[in-house]
């Protein structure tokens, strides 16, 4: 499926599937001839590498800001424009016959995108052989194959030839001015060098672009080899590079050169040809998609997921989940001819993303940030090392941009918390995976005025102060044991997914239930203490993007569905105590719920389920309301509370955090997560910095849970126990206000 721009209607694209896919027979060893990289007069330079006043004025006010916030920080960074103007754009051109061709006459050019070659890795076999050493930045086959996609008068960037590798200030710039290149270039070509897919797999690729992109004109064969050749494609190491991933969210069009094994199943190749597959990025949509189906099919059959088959880790899952739906986005973009930013606004979601994949150094990471999020800044200074100079540099320029996510992450703290660590860093959390959970509909975070600044003992905003931690209270013993019974005995009912790109989500230990299991029981029994009318609230605002107290048209049928399914789980009878640790009553502020260990296993979970279902069965009906309960109790902890500190950050006092339900004066019930609070002279305040404080940010980890510092003779200095978030159904009312600093 690629795309072409309409003949006389310039901006306008259409689908063209016919060319979805190329393959290209190029020779394995024949060597190019080197090729000059020519530096581009001003005049070309500004005409291909486009950059608007607009985009230099914001990049002013952020750093004009940062200066204010922090002048330590300042230092690090400046206004792109200067390094762009010292930017030696060099470009290549195809052959000897083109070399000479005046500036005016190159009309575009494309980008390279890849991984260089070391020691760590070797190209695939089909297009290299084990001996061979790569003395350029691709193999001569994918060199040949890159050539092939070379339009008349038009060039190409190869960053290891077009930048001088030798000079740190043209390098400085280069890297300030690579998200240009990547924008204003008319491809991002992706050579894969380090696999190969079959044959068979690539005619099945074929049949399925005829087919007219149709899945049930091929058969379930051809739909397993297409899964197949999808899993191959995402386990190239391109797909870990945080430069690479930068490459891909600034570039505009995207195609994908892979080679394709001449001998099935057999790593001995002694032709001389090699065969290299071009294949368009929406192609590869469209082969997501597949995979997503047919993966859904084995884990349904009760095989292993095809994804999980080929040793992926949870965060590699995440990141190939976020990467496809945003390559669907392009697709869209290219289709209706639209340029609109991917991301969400989120320096902190970028920075989870980026730092989730591999790069040789640091401060790389700080510039790709500060590229993909189009800041207009550039990082002068590449002797950042240390991950806690990254997310400190990071939050700062966040917190400059109006970017609100600084306040609401709720990773570990980024200090290590001694004697040596600088005391105003202490209240920066890292990014964690909680973070990135968003309900439907919010795609863009809207920026804001973070009135903040970096003082000699911490972070100095102003907070206002909604209530203690004694507006908090627990669900009745009913409520609890109603809720585990229907949250344990979950095998009973055959769990759907609206949304099967969320399968990749899934952790592949299957512990993680048991982690997360008591967190579901409280919020349910949370739920039905705040009531039914309360439930079927949050239940529609969980559909949809509305402001909290705005009320959600939505059909009788399917409200009237959720109620039933409400009264249906309060009539549920415990006929028995269902276990010991419910026998210790939760009190008010008091004793710890359940005292045995929340890493129970999932094992003894599900012979529990085992042994009741030979005397328990549902209905059809039940089975629909138990479903809607499991999605809305799902829904309350996913899209509405956040987990505790993490367990493996050492400068967070481990503490029991519950489920429980906040009482603020004129507005209805809140859920929160926060700590067992019983000692007299623990006191928690819940309160919100300001700029959190309009409902649009009603699903992030805005609520802060500090006390007060009792280490310090100053007044308003307080320590940052933790955040939550408000789960409710109306919005906050006003509360008063304070300039506080937290100190840790």
């Amino acid at each position: 499926m690629s795309v072409q721009e309409q003949e006389g209607h310039k901006g306008v694209y259409v689908l063209a599937l016919e060319n979805a896919l190329q393959v290209h027979e190029v020779p394995r060893f024949t060597k190019h001839p080197a090729l000059p990289a020519r530096v581009m007069g001003q005049i070309a330079k500004e005409r291909l590498l486009k950059i608007s006043d607009t985009y230099i004025s914001e990049a002013h006010r952020i750093f004009d800001t940062l200066t204010v916030i922090d002048e330590e920080a300042c230092a690090h960074v400046g206004v792109k424009n200067t390094a762009v103007s010292d930017f030696a754009f060099r470009l290549l051109q195809s052959d000897e016959d083109t070399v000479h061709m005046p500036d005016v006459e190159i009309n575009s050019f494309l980008a390279l995108s890849y991984t260089w070659h070391s020691p760590a890795w070797r190209p695939h076999p089909s297009i290299a052989t084990p001996s061979q050493v790569a003395d350029g930045p691709l193999t001569p086959a994918m060199w040949a194959a890159l050539l092939a996609q070379v339009g008349d008068q038009e060039a190409f960037w190869i960053d290891q030839l077009c930048i001088n590798q030798s000079s740190e200030s043209e390098k400085i710039a280069a890297i300030a001015s690579m998200d240009l290149v990547y924008q204003c270039a008319r491809k991002v070509v992706i050579a894969l060098e380090d696999i190969a897919l079959s044959s068979v797999e690539v005619n099945s690729m074929f049949l399925y672009a005829k087919s007219d992109m149709s899945r049930n004109q091929i058969s379930e064969d051809d739909r397993d080899r297409l899964a197949s050749a999808f899993v191959k494609i995402v386990a190239a190491r391109w797909f870990d590079r945080a430069w690479c991933l930068h490459e891909f969210l600034v570039g505009r069009r995207h195609v994908f050169l892979i080679p394709v094994c001449q001998q099935d199943n057999s790593m001995t190749f002694t032709g001389s040809t090699a065969r290299i597959l071009r294949v368009d990025g929406p192609f590869l949509v469209q082969m997501y998609h597949i995979f997503l189906e047919q993966d859904t099919k084995h884990q349904n059959a009760g095989l292993d997921s095809l994804l999980y088959s080929g040793h992926f880790t949870g965060i590699a899952l995440d990141n190939i989940r976020r990467f496809f739906l945003r390559l669907r986005a392009v697709q869209f973009d290219e289709v209706f001819g639209t340029e609109g930013s991917m991301e969400d606004g989120s320096y902190m979601h970028m920075f989870y993303e980026v730092f989730s994949h591999s790069a040789t150094y640091k401060a790389d990471k700080i510039s790709i940030i500060l590229n993909t999020m189009r800041s207009g800044l550039y990082l002068k200074d590449p002797t950042i090392i240390s991950d806690e100079q990254c997310v400190w540099l990071v939050s700062l320029i966040a917190m400059a941009a109006g970017d609100v996510t600084v306040l609401t992450t709720n990773g570990p703290r980024s200090i290590d918390g001694g004697e040596q660590s600088v005391k105003n860093k202490k209240w920066i959390r890292v990014p964690s995976s909680e973070d990135q959970t968003r309900p439907p509909g919010v795609h863009s975070i809207p920026r804001t005025n973070i009135d903040a600044k970096i003082v000699a003992d911490g972070l100095e905003l102003d907070v206002l102060f909604l209530a203690t931690h004694r507006a908090l209270t627990a669900p009745s013993q009913n409520y609890l044991s109603i809720a585990r019974w229907l949250i344990d005995h979950r095998s009973l009912s055959v769990m759907f997914i609206d949304e099967p790109e969320m399968r990749i989500d899934t952790e592949a230990d299957d512990n993680i239930y048991a982690k997360i299991r008591i967190c579901y029981i409280q919020a349910l029994a949370c739920a039905f203490a705040c009531g039914k009318e309360w439930m079927l609230a949050y239940y529609a605002r969980s559909h949809v993007s509305l402001p909290a107290g705005t009320e959600v048209q939505w059909d009788p049928l399917p409200r009237n569905k959720f109620g039933q399914a409400i009264d249906w789980g309060l009539a549920t009878i415990i006929e028995q105590d269902i276990g010991s640790d419910l026998n210790e009553t939760w009190q008010d502020g008091g004793t710890l719920m359940w005292a045995d260990d929340i890493t129970e296993t999932q094992d003894e979970d599900l012979d529990a389920d085992a042994a009741n279902q030979l005397s328990i069965k549902l209905s059809s009906e039940e089975q629909v309301w138990y479903r809607l309960l499991l999605e809305f109790t799902e829904r309350v902890v996913n899209v509405g509370l956040a987990i505790s500190p993490d367990p493996d950050d050492s400068t967070v006092i481990q503490e029991v955090w519950n489920v429980q339900i906040c009482n603020l004066p004129g507005v209805s019930e809140f859920l929160i997560y926060a700590p067992i609070t019983d000692r007299q002279d623990d006191f928690l305040h819940l309160c919100l910095p300001n700029a959190l404080w309009d409902d649009v940010y009603s699903w992030t980890t805005r609520l802060w849970l500090l006390e007060e510092d009792k280490n310090s003779t100053l007044p308003q200095r307080y320590n940052l126990r933790g955040k939550s978030r408000l789960v409710g159904i109306t919005p906050l009312l006003g509360a008063p206000s304070k300039r506080v600093t937290i100190v840790s």
